[in-house]
């Protein structure tokens, strides 16, 4: 599940989930509109913070990346 559909499911700002995992509104806009990749710790502050309905392997935009995102996971 992609982070603006988890916000918009669960009817969380971005701003609340921005301070939830300790990034700015500006960054947080910049991942849902999908202009910037968190870095790994934040990916995984993502993932725990939405009890893993937001996965690492969301944040990789194609095919190759995906897969071996999936063989490390």
């Amino acid at each position: 599940m992609k982070i603006a559909q988890y916000l918009q499911a669960n009817n969380i700002t971005q701003t609340a989930f921005a301070e939830k995992i300790g990034v700015t509104q500006a960054s947080m806009n910049r991942y849902v509109r999908g202009e910037r990749t968190p870095s790994a710790g934040k990916m995984n502050a993502i993932h725990m913070a939405t009890k893993g309905a937001v996965t690492l392997s969301d944040w990789v935009k194609d095919e190759r990346a995906q897969q071996e995102v999936e063989k490390v996971a």
